[in-house]
């Protein structure tokens, strides 16, 4: 085990807002709704069947993956480039037309972070690669996006940098210029999108990117999980 960074410049709950991604972080999926609908627009794009073999999908963005799987597949970004929002159109009819058949696991300890942050005063948003209506779906079938003030969803983006900045903005719109914001997911990428913000990062490691892996990111937290956050005593590195 790596040693535990904490350089967080406040308690962790004492900042004026969260950014929260959704997918490893909030929730974990357990069907491939989302998966499929992806597939269903790069056929339509396309015309012929593509999956996203080869493409990292982790951190990415929905309209990034599309992107890359295109990319991957040898289309010309002449046939797709200005259909793209489209395709994310169709993405989000498809997965509503199911959102009967989505499935997901709140992860540990995310019920009573919310909870928690929301008796302090804080605003709750998210800064996820999903599109707004297949992310909030995605929240409302697990029974979270209750807790959430303003969303920063990835239509109209192709990085997550840029859905952070969008995200960012929201929470300034809610807090003022001057408040404290604070992100927390669990890739690398959350970490670079979150710090090309200026903004610090608590880092938990119940996705697919282990303890170790994201500590190569350096964020201002790194966790197990949730749960850690309500240890009476944080060591510091």
């Amino acid at each position: 085990m790596v040693a535990r960074i904490h350089t967080l410049d406040r308690a962790w709950d004492k900042f004026d807002a969260y950014l929260f991604d959704i997918d490893g972080t909030l929730i974990t999926c357990t069907d491939a709704t989302h998966y499929f609908a992806f597939c269903h627009a790069l056929k339509i794009l396309s015309g012929r069947e593509l999956t996203l073999e080869g493409v990292v999908t982790h951190g990415n963005v929905d309209a990034g993956i599309l992107r890359d799987a295109l990319t991957l597949a040898g289309v010309p970004e002449s046939e797709w480039r200005y259909r793209l929002e489209e395709a994310q159109a169709i993405m989000g009819d498809f997965v509503h037309q199911r959102q009967g058949e989505l499935c997901m696991d709140v992860l540990p300890e995310v019920r009573s972070v919310l909870e928690h942050l929301r008796r302090t005063g804080a605003k709750l948003g998210v800064a996820t690669g999903n599109l707004e209506r297949i992310g909030q779906l995605k929240l409302e079938r697990a029974g979270l996006w209750r807790y959430f003030d303003f969303g920063g969803w990835s239509d109209g983006h192709e990085r997550r940098t840029d859905v952070f900045c969008a995200a960012l903005a929201k929470a300034k719109e809610l807090c003022g210029d001057g408040s404290s914001v604070c992100v927390l997911g669990d890739t690398p990428c959350d970490v670079h999108a979150a710090h090309d913000n200026g903004l610090p990062v608590i880092a938990v490691a119940t996705g697919i990117y282990s303890y170790e892996q994201l500590s190569e990111t350096k964020p201002e937290m790194l966790l197990q999980s949730f749960a850690e956050l309500f240890q009476k005593h944080q060591q510091a590195v």
